[in-house]
Parts: structure tokens; C-alpha cells; sequence
């Protein structure tokens, strides 16, 4: 049974404060006046306007024992009653109270029809929606849309699981009937519990992610090859929403080998096909993942041997600027041509020569930019190949 805390079937709030008791028990002067004309004692009066409170807070009409007390002690503080009257119709009042303030409040009595008005708009809803709370929901909006009293929660919740149960029913077959004979021979042997065989297994879907490290890699490789052997099972659920998909394959992710065995064949075909579609996005998604990770400390790495080589050639960017330096001061002060080419030939010389200059320059002007790119590839090659990948 659907726990009544999880759907938006109203009940009583047990301790309401004084500003609820203000705001929704408190009876109009017009309540009052209609109340003292269908009603001939004390007790009558009061019974009634609790009956109608109750009603315009609730939707339906709650036995007197389930009212709180202290509800009932505003009332009767409002009606200016003696503590000693109660609020405890009899059978007969209780049934003509009732006709009176659904006329009085221009409601209609749940019935056949409010039956199947529902019944009607939760088919519908549960081609979609799955969880018995989410229908319930949809049900008690449209009675309330439809004026119309709500009945008893169970009388809801038997409904709404009688619906679900044959729209779920019509759905896993129309789904199972849509099978390969290989296909079925992949959904069943999940069962099997083989953990030798290299074939998909019931635990290898529900199996989680690892670290993103190259040996995680290549398993989830392996996983997602062999989900895969069944091929896209996203084409044999195209008529059913993503919603409800995943409500289906979290209800099977909760099930073991031996409660899927206590299923019916199209029932447990359908909950396998979608966990088995569930497992194929998620796995692809956490390889595309794990993937940018490494990718992206594969990068990481070249950068941060793009700023050690930066900083091992600080000392040759040093001495090549030194160098500069002692050509321009020679081109300042030399006379002529002549002597500026002699000076400067020393000057190189005295530094290892051309040659040499020119090769330190070609090293450092190669790293000295933000480009890491051309150092990725000796961190890719050394991690990826040994994967595969």
C-alpha cells in the first residue's frame, strides 16, 4: 500500500498553531447562520460545523474520532458551546449532514462516474508516470478540479494499483512480443549468474564505475563491448517515455536473480530490457568521462613540463640577453662597420659561436610560448597504447 505521507491526499495536521486554527477552522457568520438552520441542538451545531471545516480542508469527510481535539475545542470556542457539548453525530445525522453541506458547497458525491473519470486520465497518466504516489496525485487533482468529494485513501490506492497494474501489463507485453529469439537468449542468460563467461551477466550491468585509471578504463571497455552485443536497446523502448523507463530499471536494479525468477516472462524481459538500457547510456557515458579525464591530465602533465623546461632554460635566456646586450653597447661605440663586425664576431666567439648561440636559441624559443601542445603526445603515447585506446 502507498504510504499516504508521499501523495497529496490532505489530512489533519495533529498540533495545528494558532494561525491555521485562525485561517482555516473559523467559521463565517454566513456558516454560522446556515448551520443553526439545519441543525436543532447543541451537539448538531457543533457536529456540523466541524463537518464542514473538516470538509473545506480536507476534500472528503473524516470520521469525528479522527478530528484533533484541539480543532474542536476552536470550533466550539468560536460557537461560544460549553465544553461538555461534543461533536459526535449520530449515524442518521451524519449521513443528512453530509448531503447538506456537499449541497452547500456545490460538491458532488464520489461515484461511478468520479470512478471513471479517473480511471480514464490515470491510464493515460501511467503510460507515462509509474511511481502508485505520482497517479494518486494526478487522480486527486482532477477530482478536486471536477468538485468532487475524495473517497477513502485505500479506495484510491486500490484503484490506482489496479490501473497501473493492467497498463503495466499491456506495456511489458506489447514490449516482450517485439523480441528476437537472440535477443531473449541475451535478456535470460543475464540471469544465469555465469561469472566465468565472458556474455553479459545480471551483476556486470548493476556493476559501478571504478577509478579513471587505465586499467578501469579498459574494463568498462570490455563492460560496455559486451552490453553492446545486444545492440541499441533504446530502439525496443521508443514507445515507452524516459520517465518511465528509469522508474522501471531502478525497480529492477533492486531485484536479485532469484526475485526476478518469481516474475512473468514479459514483466522480467522488460525490467531487464531497461536496465540493460540504463547500464548501456551510463556506461558509454562514464567511458566518455574517465576518457576526458585523462585527456585532460594528459594535459595537465605537458603544461607542467612545459614550465620545467621554462625554468631550465632561464640561465641560456639569461646569457643569450647578456649576449644582446654586448652587440649593442659594441654597436654603440664601435667607429665603423669594420670594427662593429670584428667586436661582435668576438663577442660571439667568446660565447661558444654562432652555431652554438643559434641552437641554444632555436631550444628556447620552442618552449618559450604558452603552446604545451607539441609536449602532449610523449604523455599520450605512453598511457594510452598500453590501453588500446
Amino acid at each position: 500500500m502507498t504510504l499516504t505521507d508521499r501523495t497529496a491526499y490532505p489530512k489533519f495536521k495533529q498540533i495545528p498553531d494558532a494561525k491555521e486554527l485562525a485561517e482555516l477552522y473559523t467559521p463565517t457568520s454566513e456558516e454560522i447562520q446556515f448551520a443553526k438552520s439545519k441543525t436543532k441542538s447543541h451537539e448538531g451545531f457543533l457536529s456540523f460545523i466541524v463537518m464542514l471545516k473538516s470538509f473545506q480542508r480536507l476534500g472528503y469527510f473524516p470520521h469525528p474520532e479522527l478530528v484533533p481535539i484541539v480543532v474542536i475545542r476552536h470550533i466550539r470556542s468560536c460557537l461560544k458551546l460549553q465544553s461538555w457539548v461534543k461533536a459526535i453525530p449520530s449515524e442518521r445525522q451524519r449521513y443528512t449532514y453530509h448531503n447538506t453541506i456537499r449541497m452547500y458547497l456545490g460538491v458532488k458525491q464520489y461515484d461511478k462516474s468520479a470512478q471513471k473519470i479517473i480511471a480514464i486520465l490515470v491510464a493515460q497518466q501511467a503510460e507515462v508516470k509509474d511511481h502508485p504516489a505520482d497517479l494518486i496525485n494526478v487522480a486527486i487533482e482532477e477530482l478536486v478540479k471536477q468538485r468532487y468529494e475524495l473517497p477513502a485513501f485505500s479506495t484510491l490506492d486500490r484503484l490506482i494499483g489496479h490501473i497501473r497494474a493492467m497498463v503495466n501489463n499491456r506495456l511489458f507485453l506489447r514490449v516482450s512480443s517485439s523480441f528476437t529469439v537472440t535477443e531473449i537468449l541475451y535478456l535470460d542468460q543475464l540471469l544465469i549468474g555465469d561469472t566465468n563467461s565472458e556474455s553479459a551477466t545480471l551483476n556486470l550491468i548493476k556493476s559501478p564505475p571504478r577509478s579513471a585509471t587505465l586499467n578501469s578504463m579498459k574494463s568498462l571497455l570490455s563492460k560496455y563491448d559486451s552490453l553492446m552485443t545486444f545492440g541499441n536497446a533504446k530502439r525496443l523502448l521508443s514507445t515507452i517515455s524516459p520517465i518511465k523507463v528509469r522508474h522501471l530499471a531502478a525497480q529492477a536494479r533492486a531485484l536479485d536473480i532469484s526475485e526476478f525468477q518469481d516474475i512473468n516472462l514479459p514483466k522480467r524481459r522488460t525490467l531487464l530490457l531497461c536496465l540493460l538500457y540504463e547500464a548501456q547510456v551510463k556506461t558509454r557515458d562514464y567511458l566518455v568521462d574517465m576518457f576526458l579525464k585523462r585527456i585532460n591530465k594528459i594535459h595537465n602533465n605537458a603544461k607542467q613540463r612545459l614550465q620545467e623546461l621554462r625554468e631550465q632554460h632561464l640561465k641560456e635566456t639569461e646569457e643569450l640577453l647578456n649576449t644582446l646586450k654586448e652587440v649593442l653597447k659594441a654597436s654603440k661605440e664601435a667607429s665603423d662597420h669594420t670594427v662593429l663586425g670584428d667586436k661582435v664576431q668576438d663577442i660571439l666567439d667568446e660565447r661558444g659561436g654562432p652555431d652554438l648561440l643559434l641552437e641554444k636559441f632555436e631550444e628556447i624559443a620552442a618552449y618559450n610560448t604558452n603552446n604545451h601542445l607539441p609536449l602532449v603526445w610523449r604523455f599520450y603515447s605512453g598511457q594510452m597504447w598500453s590501453t588500446g585506446i
